[in-house]
């Protein structure tokens, strides 16, 4: 279902390209799609194991502060920053 739901915000992203406000929204609900599902995927492959969620985690901030750096998206490179800080700190504490 996850899958389902990543492949209709892209198609909404393609779609609603000149849109800035559409645009942005299914950007978002892509990009948490794809959270929910590397999550998921990520307890699937290793349950209990914490260190490949927290892995998949960095990977997805990555991808959220390239993709605002790239289509110049304040919000997603903040989100990005913030999400990596608040991973690394549950990872040291």
């Amino acid at each position: 279902m996850t899958t389902i739901s990543i492949l209709v915000f892209w198609l909404a992203v393609r779609r609603f390209n000149g849109r800035k406000i559409i645009f942005q929204m299914s950007l978002m609900g892509m990009a948490l799609s794809l959270l929910l599902l590397t999550v998921s995927f990520a307890e699937f492959m290793a349950p209990g194991k914490v260190g490949n969620l927290y892995i998949f985690l960095f990977i997805n901030c990555g991808l959220w502060i390239l993709m605002g750096n790239k289509l110049k998206l304040l919000h997603f490179s903040i989100a990005g920053g913030l999400g990596a800080l608040v991973t690394l700190y549950f990872l040291l504490i």
